[in-house]
């Protein structure tokens, strides 16, 4: 890869010269990741909702018949 030689970035900062290399940054990629993203945690939430609501039932079921 080559790099611009009249455009030095003497602050000593690796973010400056990165900032100053001037790449498009790539909108379209952030939101697919993103969205995929938003997805699979909504996956996870339910799937962790569903788990918790089983186990609130076999806990109340063992309860009842301890108390009986």
């Amino acid at each position: 890869m080559a790099f611009p030689a009249g455009e030095a970035d003497n602050s000593g900062s690796l973010t400056g010269h990165i900032l100053a290399q001037g790449w498009a940054d790539n909108g379209t990629e952030r939101s697919s990741s993103t969205t995929r993203v938003v997805i699979v945690m909504a996956v996870a939430l339910a799937l962790l909702v569903a788990i918790s609501v089983l186990v609130v039932l076999v806990a109340n079921n063992a309860l009842s018949g301890l108390l009986e």
